[in-house]
């Protein structure tokens, strides 16, 4: 009786134990980048408030409250600002610990910088050497160890999701996961080619060849360890028993794009289900958000031009002296809906580039010229187009804009491709930001996917946390 009792009580504990850790790896894959933020803005501020209650004062008299605060919060602001600018807080970001490290180290001095700048002009009050290396110190520890602990954890335990569909699906969707940088383990369970006369799958942790019922995978389903069901909405029809049976038992079930959507921040084109290209919510065309969209970019223009002023002028100069040619260039874009416009830019290649025609320019592209390679690297040479913003014909994010020349044959290769045109192009994007620079159909492709994300899920902050993104690639000559 007691030797029962006690397999009873050790059963519950194994399962206890399995519930946790499943319940946890579900919430550690789902750590986005609002929560990055959040965690990062909370220990900046605990770590500078320690270190005003560690550092003694050197004339016994603590500093006030309102320089304390004031401290806490410009310190936060400034590394949590700078972490989004350098993509710290991405939940995608490059699982490298000592890029990490370097990266939050360089937050810290900025922000503070920021507190220095910011204490001194508004209170007239220095703070402490002291106070601000305990409080970059302690910041960069802290966000080490959490985001560090976060990668042991899902490494440790990788959150597994479970793909039904065909063959090609399975094949390319498993491909398309094992390349992202979120650890995943991933059970397949594909449709057998003759499934419209006698629906059954293949499982590949099968040795066999043998088959499984419909039935059987409803049960494999419920059986199953993975966290998430994620399907082919093609075979909806074949799909429904055993996706609303796994639902039923307490499974988390949605559709391949709904799943990358969520954890991928892009939308795989190929797998759009036809009811998602009519939701009300695919491109944000509330008079309100287009409003202040537009006055955001016209604000920003003005801005960008009157900055960009001097490095305009010594750019012409040198584009000038190098080869005698134009400064600038025009050339004809796709924009909203399809209506072509004409573009401004630095020309940054020799003047006879296109004699045999219109192509992409690519890495190491030979007729880029010596100035033309660092206008580019440094994106000086895209700063004339903030005259296209001013004009109505691009906006200040969206999708770059593309030729003519080349949207045509992206039209007939790429799915869904003239869906990035319902909203304005940008000088900068979600895209352009997430995706080196593409010189192919297959780079088009990939980009297409960030594209077509931003595009339904367009936002100021979305918006802004771009800018803030671009401000990083820009400083790491990203292109």
């Amino acid at each position: 009786m007691n030797s029962s009792l006690f397999q009873l009580e050790a059963i519950d504990r194994a399962y206890a134990r399995f519930a946790s850790i499943s319940c946890a790896r579900v919430i550690v894959g789902r750590l986005n980048e609002k929560f990055w933020s959040i965690s990062f803005f909370s220990l900046a501020v605990f770590a500078s408030w320690l270190a005003f209650q560690l550092t003694p004062s050197a004339d016994a008299t603590p500093p006030s409250l309102i320089i304390q605060v004031l401290t806490c919060l410009t310190f936060a602001t400034g590394f949590t600002a700078s972490a989004h600018v350098l993509g710290a807080t991405s939940h995608l970001v490059t699982r490298k610990v000592t890029l990490l490290v370097v990266k939050l180290v360089f937050c810290t001095c900025i922000a503070a910088l920021a507190v220095n700048v910011v204490v001194s002009f508004i209170l007239y009050q220095p703070v402490g050497r002291y106070v601000m290396a305990i409080a970059m110190g302690g910041t960069a520890l802290f966000a080490c160890l959490l985001r560090s602990a976060t990668w042991m954890f899902s490494a440790a335990y990788m959150p597994k999701i479970s793909l039904v569909g065909d063959e090609k699906f399975c094949e390319e969707s498993s491909e398309l996961l094992k390349k992202k940088n979120l650890p995943l383990k991933i059970q397949t369970f594909s449709l057998r080619q003759d499934c419209q006369v006698s629906p059954s799958f293949l499982c590949d942790f099968d040795a066999s060849s043998y088959p499984v019922s419909i039935h059987r995978l409803c049960q494999r389903l419920n059986d199953s360890e993975a966290d998430h069901i994620v399907y082919q909405p093609a075979h909806w029809e074949v799909l429904e028993q055993p996706l609303v049976e796994a639902l039923a038992s307490g499974k988390t079930v949605s559709p391949f794009s709904q799943y990358v959507e969520e954890h991928y921040q892009t939308m795989p084109t190929w797998e759009i289900p036809n009811s998602g290209l009519f939701s009300k919510s695919f491109a944000n065309s509330s008079p309100s958000f287009l409003m202040a969209k537009r006055l955001c970019d016209v604000a920003l223009a003005i801005v960008g031009l009157i900055c960009a002023m001097p490095l305009l002028a010594i750019a012409a100069v040198m584009i000038k002296l190098e080869d005698g040619g134009p400064v600038f260039y025009n050339q004809q874009r796709v924009g909203r809906y399809g209506k072509t416009f004409t573009i401004y830019k630095l020309r940054s290649m020799c003047t006879n580039s296109e004699a045999s025609g219109a192509k992409w320019a690519s890495k190491g592209d030979s007729r880029i010229t010596r100035i033309g390679k660092i206008i580019r690297r440094t994106r000086v040479d895209e700063l004339p187009q903030f005259l296209n913003i001013l004009l109505g014909d691009m906006s200040f994010i969206g999708p770059r804009p593309e030729r003519p020349e080349f949207t045509e044959s992206l039209d007939v290769e790429l799915a869904h491709y003239n869906l990035r045109h319902l909203l304005k192009p940008g000088l900068t994007g979600w895209a352009q930001i997430n995706y080196p620079y593409g010189d192919s159909i297959e780079d088009a492709k990939q980009k297409l996917t960030y594209d077509l994300y931003y595009v339904k899920y367009a936002t100021l902050a979305l918006d802004l946390q771009i800018t803030l993104r671009t401000i990083g690639a820009a400083m790491q000559g990203a292109r």
